[in-house]
């Protein structure tokens, strides 16, 4: 499928000339298509979020409207509502990435109820990394429980240990989408939009890790139709990010 893709998982990483991998990505993009626009995150691997590093490197991108930059949080630092607060009013981010396996605490826990709050009053999506340590389905989908007007992007969707799980907790929360980047069993996607509905699908590459056009080979083996496809391959995205 060529064109309108929309991705949910794209990182920035910083270099010592401030732009970082921006020229990296926007290569991976045109492999598919030059109207390929994505997500774009902070690095996910740091304590202290780098929002206004990748603000200030988008700003200075020529192509910066290939990308939709949302921001990184880190709910255990005191100033993570102001953080939140100033990415969204200041520098425009649309968005919230949670990374409970590196920030070291349960998704579910009071301690993500305050910036969870400022997202509602935003009105804005979360992305919640699921794996184990932190951020198991189950973990996420009380969390949704807790906040059922934030619209939650499950990243990964318990993929791969975690399926069914993913699965039970997706029937249970409306505001449950499951991001897919880095699945690559064709039948998982399926069984996602059958057992919850295909406008809850949420195509992601993972990019620059993850490879744009090798991600966008697993929908050929769906069985999507082709107006299904669009939702998961950004349609379903555009509504969440309101564009």
């Amino acid at each position: 499928m060529s064109g309108g893709i929309l991705d949910y998982e794209t990182y920035w990483s910083p270099d010592p000339k401030g732009l970082g991998n921006l020229d990296r990505l926007v290569d991976l993009f045109n492999e598919v298509s030059r109207d390929y626009r994505v997500v774009l995150f902070p690095p996910s691997g740091s304590i202290h979020p780098m929002n206004r590093e990748m603000h200030d490197a988008l700003s200075a991108f020529p192509e910066k409207d290939r990308f939709i930059p949302c921001a990184y949080i880190n709910p255990n630092l005191y100033d993570a509502v102001e953080e939140l607060d100033t990415a969204v009013n200041e520098y425009g981010f649309r968005g919230m990435k949670l990374m409970p396996t590196i920030h070291r605490y349960n998704v579910d826990c009071v301690v993500t109820h305050p910036i969870m709050r400022k997202a509602r009053d935003l009105a804005i999506p979360v992305t919640i990394h699921s794996s184990s340590e932190g951020c198991y389905p189950q973990l996420i989908g009380r969390l949704a429980e807790s906040f059922p007007d934030v619209p939650i992007i499950m990243d990964h969707s318990g993929y791969r240990y975690f399926q069914a799980e993913a699965l039970e907790v997706g029937r249970r929360h409306k505001n449950l989408y499951f991001g897919l980047s880095l699945v690559t069993e064709p039948a998982y996607i399926d069984q996602v939009s059958s057992k919850i509905g295909v406008d809850k699908l949420i195509y992601g590459s993972n990019a620059p890790a993850g490879i744009p056009k090798i991600g966008l080979m697993v929908y050929e083996y769906t069985e999507l139709a082709t107006e299904e496809k669009e939702l998961a391959l950004g349609k379903n995205l555009a509504g969440l990010l309101r564009l």
